[in-house]
């Protein structure tokens, strides 16, 4: 891995707003208080050009507000991620939806031109991926609500049997309103080993959201820029740098399912390489304009429980400088 430190201009544009803090939750878990307080506080940090939204569920967020005198910056914007209800049957994910609005534009109105919230999170029911049909039905009209209130939505389906199956219906429908703002989410881990899809699960959903056109973001267990077998959950870790790096030459080149899988289990640091004017791995590069088109239409950002662990990391591997 070539090491310049941070102000490679492809590693810049790499790893620009790439992380989502969730510090709400696992395995950091830390109170609404403590977790604003760090997203303030990250946003006048060196590194603060990797930080992208805020997450908090729509159900806090009359809570936040209460804390916002305290805790809010004079100055400057926050953005802000939705983490919608959702609902484990369709009439309380219709009326969930309703609920996360409302506490979307109270929000909004109460705190003016301090905040953005302008992106949205949330699992569709099971239920509804019995059939096709319903699957577009329900797609079209979440996405017609949220973007009618100014936002994109990101659409994820419980990891675990029949998750690939789901995937593919799921996408069949974001296929059909590509033209409207929405997104494929994919969980990329959690705190125990079944929580995390294999590199051929990961591979095969990045080949199919650049294939069907629609833009995705991460959560979950991607923490650590290199794939790594972790104590902790006894299992394989994926790496942040595998996957947008698998994004970024997926999305350059062409490659295939194979080719995807074999960055995103890479486990050598070595092989991926920032060049000022291009990232590389093994013998695929990509230059600063491709991987900024990817960044921004294909693999937009993950979401991370620590902002601390990912800079400590790259600090370590060279690329950030301590």
């Amino acid at each position: 891995m070539t090491i310049h430190g941070q102000h490679l201009i492809s590693l810049r544009t790499f790893l620009s707003q790439i992380i989502d803090y969730a510090g709400l939750y696992p395995p950091a878990s830390l109170s609404l208080e403590a977790a604003i307080r760090n997203f303030v506080k990250y946003q006048n940090d060196p590194e603060a050009w990797m930080l992208s939204r805020f997450i908090i569920p729509a159900k806090r967020l009359s809570e936040l507000s209460q804390l916002a005198g305290d805790t809010f910056p004079h100055e400057g914007v926050l953005p802000f991620s939705i983490l919608g209800r959702s609902g484990k049957e369709m009439d309380q994910f219709i009326e969930y939806l309703k609920f996360d609005i409302a506490d979307i534009q109270a929000f909004r109105e109460l705190h003016g031109s301090k905040v953005v919230v302008d992106m949205f999170e949330l699992t569709l029911p099971t239920s509804v991926f019995e059939d096709q049909s319903i699957v577009n039905d329900v797609v079209n009209k979440t996405a017609d609500a949220l973007n009618k209130n100014g936002l994109t939505v990101f659409f994820e389906t419980s990891f675990g049997e029949g998750w690939q199956v789901r995937v593919e219906k799921l996408f069949r429908s974001l296929r059909k309103i590509k033209d409207k703002h929405v997104g494929f989410k994919l969980r990329t881990g959690g705190v125990t080993a079944d929580a995390f899809p294999t590199a051929e699960q990961v591979a095969w959903a990045i080949m199919s959201a650049r294939d069907s056109g629609i833009p995705m973001k991460a959560t979950a267990g991607l923490h650590h820029p290199i794939r790594h077998y972790d104590q902790s959950v006894q299992t394989k870790m994926h790496g942040f740098i595998n996957v947008f790096g698998a994004n970024v030459i997926a999305l350059s080149h062409g490659l295939d399912q194979d080719q995807i899988q074999a960055i995103v289990e890479d486990e050598d640091p070595s092989n991926f390489i920032f060049n000022e004017e291009s990232f590389s791995w093994k013998n695929f590069t990509a230059s600063v304009e491709q991987i900024a088109q990817v960044r921004s239409t294909g693999c937009i950002s993950f979401g991370s429980c620590s902002f601390d662990e990912p800079r400590e990391d790259l600090q370590k591997l060279g690329l950030l400088n301590p």
